[in-house]
């Protein structure tokens, strides 16, 4: 799991149970979007087979700790600059 190749027009974003049918054009490598993504297309597939939905707007709140330590690290020190300042 990358996020790697998720932007490149060539490569497909699969995620099988919604569209298997995109594996078959792969150059060599296939990526699936993220995490919350997934679980989200394919919670609303069958609602966009009957309604033909045009646009979701989602947001999401992940944990700091999918960036790595640089983003622990990160908010960390934003966290003790605010902390800081409201003394």
């Amino acid at each position: 799991n990358s996020n790697a190749f998720r932007l490149l027009d060539d490569v497909p974003l699969v995620v099988p149970e919604v569209n298997p049918q995109d594996i078959a054009w792969h150059k060599g490598i296939i990526a699936n979007p993220n995490c919350s993504t997934i679980i989200m297309v394919v919670a609303i597939n069958p609602i966009h087979k009957a309604a033909n939905l045009t646009r979701v707007v989602v947001s999401t709140y992940q944990a700091v700790s999918g960036a790595g330590i640089a983003g622990l690290e990160e908010l960390e020190s934003h966290s003790r600059a605010f902390l800081n300042e409201e003394k």
